[in-house]
């Protein structure tokens, strides 16, 4: 979930007025790689430095050149795949890629910006302000939301807006879209957008409700937010609910301490929270969140970057690359650190 806000840190202790319920299994972490029983199953990783696969088999990272792009010269801020159909992007932005296992190839973009089926993806390009002349100066007069045919290459503006937008999920019922993060702190309230990319048109969800900034994970109809009390911007983090029809929240999880992490979700859509404190040599928590204040601990170790949930489990970043499997337990697949994942494993 690299969406169009403000991450928070990762740190906080504990969790706050939360039941604790411990059947998902020991949360203990191997503190070496162990051999994990999942075939030839790769796990598309970036060092920052390269771009390709972890073989879960042996934890072993092998860069993959058909992960190569190039700037557009007709774009600054966008690049091409140098893999065939030409596939455009923002960019140069390490990270920022997807393996695509339905058509086996990489995409210049996020994960969270590409179909359930695998089929397309979607990126925004803001409209610059004439007067700006390319040195600054006004802001964009607006943005303009592609959407991408893998397959052919066929790239098309689904969505013209005078607002300045960016993608953050490509979801079954839609694009959703926020302000993007130059626009976003705490004092700017939070919008969301629903963009129906075949109607070509989108409509306003939230109108200014203050749940931001924070890292936000999407379901039908919901937005979860790891957020920070916009007139509070120095206490703690909560973990809020928020209806997307009439923007109603409500608070799943408050850690006690100053920062928290919302990693993403897992296949049944439950968040997944990394805590710690600010103690030296604190390893920090990992926690599923199954109801509000209910949480279930599934590592006694924290996590940074956000989460792959598959058929496979939860793989994630930190310390190593570790997969947490349905009911555990915490598997340390590889010793490659500050590095992010960028596709289910396949």
């Amino acid at each position: 979930m690299r969406t169009a806000v403000l991450l928070l840190a990762l740190a906080t202790a504990g969790c706050s007025g939360a039941t604790v319920s411990s059947s998902h299994g020991s949360p203990n972490a191997a503190s070496s790689p162990s051999p994990v029983t999942l075939s030839s199953c790769r796990l598309p990783f970036t060092t920052f430095a390269a771009t390709g696969f972890i073989g879960v088999q042996d934890g072993a990272f092998t860069t993959d050149p058909s992960s190569a792009t190039q700037p557009d010269p007709s774009r600054p801020g966008f690049v091409h795949t140098v893999a065939s159909p030409v596939l455009y992007g923002p960019g140069p932005a390490p990270g920022q890629e997807t393996y695509d296992w339905t058509f086996l190839r990489w995409l210049p973009v996020p994960r969270e910006l590409v179909s359930p089926d695998g089929s397309q993806y979607t990126y925004s390009e803001l409209i610059p302000n004439p007067a700006s002349q390319g040195l600054g100066g006004p802001p964009p007069i607006g943005t303009l939301v592609h959407v991408v045919d893998v397959a052919t290459g066929k790239d098309q503006v689904v969505y013209q807006s005078p607002d300045v937008l960016g993608p953050v999920t490509f979801r079954p019922e839609g694009i959703y879209l926020t302000q993007a993060t130059a626009f976003v702190n705490t004092v700017t309230p939070f919008y969301v957008w629903l963009l129906d990319p075949a109607a070509h048109s989108a409509h306003k969800l939230l109108g200014g409700k203050s749940v931001g900034p924070g890292t936000t994970a999407f379901t039908a109809g919901t937005l979860w937010i790891m957020s920070i009390d916009p007139n509070n911007p120095k206490g703690t983090p909560k973990l809020l609910l928020v209806n997307l029809s009439d923007g109603v929240q409500s608070t799943w999880f408050e850690p006690t301490s100053m920062f928290a992490q919302l990693l993403g979700l897992d296949m049944l859509d439950h968040p997944i929270v990394s805590t710690s404190s600010t103690t030296n040599g604190d390893p920090g928590k990992t926690w599923v969140v199954t109801a509000a204040s209910r949480v279930q601990p599934i590592a006694d170790e924290g996590f940074t970057g956000q989460l792959v949930a598959d058929s496979h489990g939860l793989w994630l970043t930190g310390k190593g690359v570790f997969l947490y499997p349905t009911g555990g337990p915490l598997r340390k697949v590889s010793t490659e650190v500050g590095g992010s994942l960028l596709g289910s494993c396949g």
